[in-house]
């Protein structure tokens, strides 16, 4: 069969992950083919990565030019002779008649294509040799032979011989053979052996595979592959398929895995299906026994098996007495197939079974019947001590229907396993518990205790099936099930998709039932997570149910809890304090809290504050020990945090991370947010279609869910991009909608991000004292006093709407407050402004010094429209233009003819403004503004205002379509969105 690479040039081959130093020996031959020929022999077990590389080959040939001919071996064609050879040879076929007809009557017998008897393989292999020479002449070959464990034996001989030819020729051979069979010894060539890959190339393939894997299912896919590439690959999906009850049942206590059968899939448990079927029904038994006990358990019935059998009584008469001798001999005689099989054999140091490849073992279990596993869990339970966690493992196995004993034991084993920190490996002990238990509301309440560990344990989606389980089953009605139900499902809603609906309906009622934080282990259980869950949606909604929720009960909760509430309650008024305590929790914690819920309270409360990166080591050493719910937590707000402080390129980096993860878990709450942080960037940035096409998604998404930090925030952000580009009158929209101007204040999240857009909106739109009067009332309401940060985008704000006579006193005030300078962007926007307002004055020196360091920043940012805007104030004020500064030309910015000035007026009259208009939004007097218009229509090539919009438009064609391509595809910015969501 011949095949032509679809690589197109410059493409690179996809390389079998962990396989380097087989690439690295296959590498040269197929470089240096014109010159000389080689051949190899690839050997592995299955799933060893054989195949793969041939692909690997494959691609690399295509890429150089070279003719690749390709066999795939099939068990049911391994009889037929030649089979195999037809695959490779009939693409040739039509070049035969070069070849002497004795050689080619030979080629069209063994082919099939000639009527005559079918030849030797000996007087075929100088024939076939003969046609690939002549081919290889004129354009070197790539020979692939894939799974020569099944080709047929006149097929086998011709390879042979081809492949010890090679040499000679421009030919490369690389044959593919498992272990066993005839070709496991003596084959094409050079022999290249495919061992499991170890520890540390195992883990990196996995985590390429599965980046986001959490660790307990990391831990026992390494462990259950035993290197085998394709176990890599396919056991994680296998493992989220799975039922609950196929997963584990206890904890080992020595090694801290779960013991319980790994559900392999169907590819994967065919690739020793063969051989173990092959084994006599009694090997297969001794076998199953010793692959469910577990790899640190002794096997009785192997030790048995492999002891020597007795001699027989003398005369060949058996008595009673020989029986032990004959059973033994019977079983000596179970186990040397067992060891002829390759399959497995016993440890002579240790009497213990050893598995050819963990995978054997996963293979008996899968090859087995469900009745054959009882059995034989029922064999290893009544073989172990009562106490022992294994002889749990092995009755939870084995039983059928309800038992509540075991339930009972099983329901003890996970709360242990639970006080452990392990969570994730508790849900399913605890889901295998309520699998056995026949009272309903019983097993409705383990049902809820299993999803409310998954849900810790960061396994959302099991948790979710879980919930619905219990719910089909009997809703838990006794205070505490039903508080633990009601919090689970309000904690799986929000974080799966965002739904603070079921916390809104159900934690209040929760809360107010007194009965279940009668004491602290259920105020620590219930309470504090109920409240944690409030004081996040109520920051997100600002719905009043969770609001009075909080201030009902929020006075039994801890300290962190209160602090927490207090942050995002109403920050002018609740939260002035907040940062020094917040300061001394964390002290009084110098390695963090040891309860991850603990954890995300200060994070939260630094989030409200614009404190997360005041305890930056804080969050490394909680995220160097936390699952992924907590490091994700911490992603977040450092993902924020980056972009306040102008570390925009770290925070795209977390972002695009954490919203793969993210969807990768199931969290689509956690995913939306990344998104959201990274609209941050590309608005700063001013790329107009990269934060579309996550409005456009997340907008919807957030307005069905009334999340009003999510939707305020993206109205925000839309300003921001539209001020980037100049378009004032778009972003006094945005802000008017978000903040209504005269009107109370809203108590909204993140508000004070969006002042100085306000500001600046209201002064280029002719609002100036509107803003003034906006920024009194913010000041009076005492956004200033919640924290630094608060304080100098309240001044900086301020200082943009300021009257002349003002501003300059409004600037030094801003400038001098302490840590102005930690919040680089803002800062750099406030430089530009006094820049501009000091060129228009004619204090052309300091305007430059101003715009000079605001272009630094935003040039280092890489936010192109407002480095344009600095570069052309510049230019203005006597400095280096843009092209001297090479400022990047903004995002869909107008290419016209107009100097910096002129283009200002340009966009206001072709928004319909007067000249008047212009003149008082400019400071200029109407005079001026049409000496400007006198200029600019000849430039723009028009004679009215009515043409002024569609010139601006035309003329910036052509930016449009540069813009384009250096704009963020959606496809790039929202990767993963659609899994989710």
């Amino acid at each position: 069969m011949e095949t032509e690479s679809g690589a197109r040039p410059g493409e690179s081959a996809p390389e079998p992950a962990g396989r380097g130093p087989e690439r690295e020996l296959l590498a040269p031959a197929l470089d240096a083919v014109r010159a000389t020929g080689a051949a190899f022999l690839l050997r592995g077990d299955p799933g060893m990565g054989k195949t793969t590389l041939l692909d690997w080959a494959e691609e690399r040939a295509g890429r150089a030019g070279l003719r690749v001919l390709r066999m795939a071996g099939a068990e049911a064609e391994s009889a037929l002779a030649f089979a195999a050879l037809h695959q490779v040879l009939w693409p040739l076929l039509d070049t035969a008649h070069h070849l002497p007809d004795g050689q080619r009557h030979l080629l069209e017998a063994a082919l099939g294509v000639r009527a005559d008897e079918t030849p030797a393989a000996v007087e075929v292999a100088g024939a076939a040799l003969a046609l690939l020479a002549r081919a290889a002449a004129r354009r070197p070959i790539v020979l692939l032979l894939d799974g020569l464990q099944w080709a047929d034996p006149p097929s086998a001989a011709v390879f042979r011989f081809i492949g010890s030819r090679a040499a000679g020729l421009p030919l490369v051979v690389i044959g593919a053979t498992r272990n066993e069979g005839r070709y496991a010894a003596r084959g094409v060539g050079r022999p290249i052996d495919l061992e499991p890959l170890d520890d540390a190339r195992a883990g990196d393939l996995l985590r390429a595979l599965y980046p986001h894997l959490a660790e307990w299912a990391r831990r026992r896919v390494l462990r259950a592959a035993g290197g085998n590439p394709l176990a890599l690959r396919e056991l994680p999906a296998e493992l989220e398929r799975a039922a609950p009850d196929r997963l584990a049942v206890v904890v080992d206590p020595e090694t801290g895995e779960l013991l319980g059968e790994l559900p392999l899939g169907e590819r994967l448990g065919a690739l020793y299906e063969d051989r173990l079927r092959a084994l006599p029904e009694d090997a297969r038994h001794v076998l199953l026994r010793a692959a469910l006990g577990g790899p640190a358990a002794p096997d009785a019935a192997a030790r048995e098996s492999a002891a020597p059998a007795a001699p027989a009584a003398a005369g060949g008469a058996r008595t009673a007495d020989d029986a032990p001798a004959t059973i033994g001999a019977r079983a000596a005689g179970t186990w040397r197939r067992i060891q002829d099989s390759g399959l497995a054999h016993v440890d002579p140091r240790t009497g213990r079974v050893r598995f050819h490849h963990p995978l054997v073992r996963a293979g008996l279990v899968h090859t087995a019947s469900s009745a054959e596993r009882r059995a034989a869990h029922r064999d290893l339970a009544e073989a172990l001590p009562p106490d022992s966690p294994r002889r749990l493992a092995h009755l939870a196995a084995a039983a059928i229907g309800p038992d509540d004993g075991l339930a009972a034991r099983l329901d003890a084993a996970a709360r242990t396993t639970a006080e452990r920190g392990a969570e994730a490996e508790a849900a399913s002990v605890m889901a295998r518990a309520a699998g056995l238990t026949a009272d309903p509301e019983c097993r409705a309440a383990r049902l809820v205790a299993a999803a409310a560990l998954a849900a810790r344990g960061g396994r959302l989606r099991f948790a979710d099936r879980l919930l619905a389980e219990a719910e089909n089953e009997a809703r838990p009605r006794t205070p505490s099930p039903a508080a633990l139900y009601a919090l689970a499902v309000a904690y799986v809603r929000l974080h799966l998709d965002g739904d603070p609906t079921p916390s809104l309906r159900g934690l209040p009622a929760v809360l107010d039932t007194a009965a279940p934080f009668r004491d602290a282990g259920q105020r620590a259980a219930l309470l504090e997570p109920a409240l944690f869950i409030l004081v996040i949606v109520a920051s997100h909604t600002g719905d009043d149910r969770a609001r009075a929720a909080l201030d009902r009960h929020v006075g039994q909760a801890s300290e962190l809890t209160v602090l927490c509430h207090q942050a995002w309650a109403d920050p002018p008024h609740t939260a002035r304090e907040v940062p020094a305590r917040l300061r001394a929790a964390v002290a009084s914690r110098p390695d963090g809290p040891a309860d991850p819920l603990a954890a995300r309270l200060l994070l939260w409360t630094a989030v409200a504050v614009d404190a997360v990166g005041d305890h930056a080591a804080l969050w490394d050493r909680l995220s160097s020990r936390s699952t992924y719910v907590t490091q994700a937590f911490i992603e977040l707000a450092r993902a924020h945090d980056h972009f306040l402080h102008g570390r925009w390129e770290e925070s795209l980096a977390l972002a695009r991370r954490g919203a793969a993860a993210s969807a990768a878990h199931g969290y689509g709450y956690n995913e939306m947010m990344f998104l959201l942080h990274h609209g941050q960037v590309l608005a700063g940035r001013g790329d107009t279609a990269g934060l579309e096409a996550i409005a456009r998604l997340l907008t919807p998404w957030a307005a069905d869910r009334h999340l009003r930090l999510v939707t305020g925030r993206l109205l925000g952000l839309k300003a921001l991009c539209a001020l980037g580009h100049g378009r004032a009158a778009e972003a006094w929209h945005h802000v008017r909608s978000l903040t209504p101007p005269g009107g109370p204040l809203p108590r909204l999240p993140w508000i004070q991000l969006t002042l100085l857009d306000f500001a600046q909106a209201a002064v280029e739109t002719g609002h100036r004292v509107e803003a003034q009067a906006h920024l009194r009332a913010v000041r009076e309401a005492g956004i200033a006093a919640v924290s630094p940060h608060h304080a100098f985008l309240v001044a900086a704000a301020e200082a943009l709407a300021a009257a002349d006579d003002t501003a300059e006193e409004r600037y030094t005030a801003a400038y001098a407050l302490p840590g102005a300078e930690e919040w680089p962007f803002e800062l750099a926007r406030l430089h530009l402004a006094h820049g501009a307002c000091l060129r228009r004055r004619s204090r052309r020196r300091e305007a430059a010094a101003r715009l000079t360091a605001a272009h630094a920043v935003f040039e280092r940012l890489r936010a192109a429209p407002w480095a344009g805007q600095a570069a052309r104030e510049l230019a203005a004020a006597g400095g280096p233009g843009p092209e001297a500064t090479g400022a990047e030309r903004p995002t869909g910015e107008v290419r016209h003819p107009l100097s910096a000035q002129e283009s200002r007026i340009a966009e206001l009259a072709a928004e319909g403004l007067t000249n008047r208009e212009i003149g008082a939004r400019l400071r200029l007097s109407p005079r001026t503004v049409g000496a400007h218009l006198y200029k600019i229509f000849p430039k723009l090539g028009i004679t009215t205002r009515g043409g002024m919009a569609r010139a601006l438009r035309e003329g910036g064609a052509s930016a449009q379509a540069s813009a384009s391509a250096r704009a963020t595809p959606a496809r790039e910015v929202i990767p993963s969105l659609g899994k989710t969501l």
